[in-house]
């Protein structure tokens, strides 16, 4: 399989381990899903992905969600049902690792594309912010 090089903003298909999930002591995520690389750690090699899922937000927590418009859906290759980047939580690991997964229907990648730049920003934006708030949640992999 050939790997892409890891850069902020690649969407990839990675089995992703929630918080929650974590804390009860699994070491799997539940199913495999695409997830944006917010963070490249050139030094370290390790990367930070955020989730994108199709579950709506809780009530109250909106604020914790960027629902992917679906022009940039139908762009990276995602499915066109609702989609949601969750901010309040990450996966870091070091690249390639276990966990990446290819694409449905293409053995042979790993990736679907890039979020365009304006809507990157907006997502690294709220998740700096609700850093500052101590609202981010990371399972280090």
């Amino acid at each position: 399989m050939n790997l892409p090089e890891p850069v902020p903003g690649l969407v990839v298909r990675y089995n992703y381990l929630w918080y929650e999930d974590r804390l009860k002591g699994l070491s799997e995520g539940e199913k495999d899903r695409p997830c944006a690389i917010v963070i490249v750690s050139k030094g370290t090699g390790r990367v930070t992905v955020v989730p994108i899922t199709h579950s709506y937000p809780e009530p109250g927590e909106h604020h914790l969600s960027l629902e992917v418009p679906p022009e940039v859906a139908r762009q990276i290759g995602l499915d066109l049902d609702v989609n949601y980047v969750r901010l309040s939580e990450v996966n870091r690991f070091r690249w390639p690792g276990d966990h990446l997964r290819p694409l449905p229907g293409d053995p042979g990648r790993v990736h679907y594309g890039m979020v365009p730049r304006v809507f990157f920003e907006e997502i690294r934006k709220r998740i700096a912010d609700l850093v500052r708030q101590e609202l981010v949640r990371q399972t280090v992999r």
